[in-house]
């Protein structure tokens, strides 16, 4: 009887492990990211995909029926950037200020809101959101993010947590807002 106790227990205690731990997909160059910008209202289809991930970062992007380009992100921008380029970008490769990123955060404001619990951006200062609603997920797992959200409460971003990648997963009220659906 003690034994299908003890059994029983660290079963339980292997499967809440299990369920607790969270999705980190790997990101490389080659990874492609499945999804949805909202344009003025309409909602637009992208893939994105990760041309390369030591500086000069490359995101090339791709909508169909409209064209492809890139953004290309300098190694200032990705270590210590402060502001999210949220324009509509022209065909072909928008190389970026040294501080702006797009599709991610800098890795000073990431090692910020670790340490910090806050980071500021775009001139607004970020702090973690805890909602305990509907954690992001990605392909039906939940994925190691944080949703911040900025302190006038008009912009939320959910960053992957992942110190050397900081990459924004959803956006909430920039001009562009993207919801990334698939990670492969």
């Amino acid at each position: 009887m003690i034994r299908k106790i003890v059994f029983t227990l660290c079963g339980l205690g292997l499967a809440i492990t299990g369920f607790a731990q969270k999705f980190m997909p790997e990101i490389k160059a080659g990874t492609t990211l499945n999804a949805t910008v909202f344009v003025q209202s309409q909602e637009v289809p992208v893939t994105f995909t990760i041309k390369r991930i030591e500086t000069p970062i490359t995101l090339a992007w791709f909508v169909d029926g409209y064209g492809e380009g890139a953004f290309e992100l300098s190694q200032k921008a990705y270590e210590s950037g402060k502001e999210i380029y949220t324009q509509q970008p022209p065909q072909g490769t928008t190389k970026l200020s040294d501080s702006e990123t797009y599709g991610l955060i800098s890795k000073d404001a990431y090692k910020s809101l670790t340490a910090n619990k806050s980071f500021t951006y775009n001139g607004l200062k970020f702090k973690p959101k805890e909602t305990g609603l509907n954690p992001m997920k990605l392909d039906g797992k939940e994925i190691d993010a944080t949703q911040v959200a900025s302190e006038d409460g008009k912009i939320e971003l959910w960053i992957l947590n992942n110190p050397n990648f900081p990459l924004i997963l959803q956006s909430a009220g920039l001009g562009l807002d993207v919801v990334i659906h698939e990670i492969k």
